[in-house]
């Protein structure tokens, strides 16, 4: 690197609910200052996650687009390549669908030397039309960031060169997950029974993550396990599909709907387990999460969660979408105290040891400083 600070644009859609924005909150305000000046764009400044850009004292600049061909977000798009002519921005770092196909083209136009694009999903949620897209983006990029391997195999399989992309997988702040004092001082703070057997799922409520898979699996678990309790936090749009099934099927009195909890480190130490029983993830920060609060966890043997969970050594994976086989793993868990213990503490040192955010923050900089160490316009 230079002696100088370099010129940086990072580009998110908005700041909550979701594990990319998250992430992108996380990473983005630990940049290092002394290294980079750093300009958030953003289509929308919206979400509990936006008070770490504040803190960290980020200049942040909103684009409020519309429809894609709107006459808005066409003024959206020049005033933003006008900004980052102006700012004499050296790299664009775009995060997600959105800002990909939004700013990654425009970046190309204004003249910016380096385009960093993202993957932070397998793609099985795009349709024909945004693969396409996203295709034509990466291909202008100098390189892709994934935080995956599953990302990186799909990417693999798209026709991207293994030589554009780079890994940066996902941090958790492990200090704020770590269990905030114990089980029952925390149920004490939620209203909820010290000693009832809580099971929890921490996700929007979409169809990927999987929600009616669990809900299926209540019926078997209670049958051993009565008292046994399940927690659904986050908000979405299938909120009301799966509150009419859990009345449908008698299981009101073991299924609470939590809506959009801000307090997650305080919610998983109240838990016994978390289940994420998706059929989509690339590297899902719940589960980061929860094993930071040494928690056993449950989840599909799919993409990401494959690479997270060593099964039986440090969390347990089922086949997506077998309600049944997730019924046992939990009824094994629930009969075996010693067992979520074990689980619960093998994966907070695994956290600990290769996912804390820190790292993540650092080998996000190494992909820049790659980039701005070459001569612009250079292979």
């Amino acid at each position: 690197m230079t002696g100088h600070r370099r010129n940086l644009c990072v580009f998110t859609d908005r700041f909550g609910h979701g594990g990319t924005q998250h992430q992108f909150a996380e990473l983005v305000s630990r940049l290092d200052q002394s290294k980079y000046n750093v300009l958030v764009a953003c289509f929308s400044r919206t979400g509990e996650f936006f008070k770490l850009i504040e803190a960290a004292s980020l200049q942040v600049v909103e684009f409020a687009r519309g429809r894609w061909y709107a006459p808005s977000t066409i003024q959206c798009g020049l005033a933003w390549m006008n900004l980052i002519r102006r700012q004499n921005i050296e790299l664009v770092h775009t995060f997600d669908y959105y800002t990909n196909v939004f700013a990654g083209p425009l970046t190309r136009m204004a003249g910016v030397p380096f385009l960093v694009t993202s993957r932070r999903d397998t793609g099985s949620m795009f349709s024909l039309r945004q693969r396409w897209a996203l295709r034509r983006v990466f291909s202008q990029s100098n390189c892709v960031v994934v935080n995956s391997e599953a990302a990186r195999e799909s990417l693999l399989s798209e026709g991207v060169p293994s030589n554009m992309i780079r890994l940066v997988r996902n941090g958790v702040n492990i200090e704020e997950f770590h269990s905030n004092g114990n089980q029952r001082a925390a149920r004490i703070r939620w209203g909820w029974h010290p000693a009832k057997p809580m099971i929890g799922i921490i996700a929007n409520l979409r169809p990927e993550k999987g929600h009616d898979v669990l809900l299926q699996a209540v019926p078997e678990v209670v049958q051993q396990f009565p008292d046994a309790h399940f927690l659904l936090a986050g908000p979405g749009p299938r909120e009301s599909e799966l509150r009419k099934y859990v009345a449908a099927n008698g299981l009101t009195g073991h299924v609470s709907f939590l809506g959009d909890c801000s307090n997650i480190p305080d919610l998983l130490a109240a838990l016994d387990i978390v289940v994420l029983p998706s059929t989509s993830e690339s590297m899902p920060n719940v589960i980061l999460e929860a094993m930071s609060a040494g928690r056993p966890v449950i989840a599909s043997a799919i993409g990401g969660c494959k690479e997270l969970i060593d099964h039986s050594q440090n969390g347990l994976l089922f086949t997506s979408g077998d309600s049944h086989a997730l019924a046992e793993q939990i009824v094994l868990l629930l009969a075996r105290p010693e067992l979520r213990a074990s689980l619960g503490e093998a994966a907070r040192k695994h956290a600990e040891a290769e996912f804390d955010i820190n790292v993540a923050v650092k080998r996000l900089e190494v992909v820049y400083d790659e980039l701005l160490d070459r001569v612009p316009g250079a292979a």
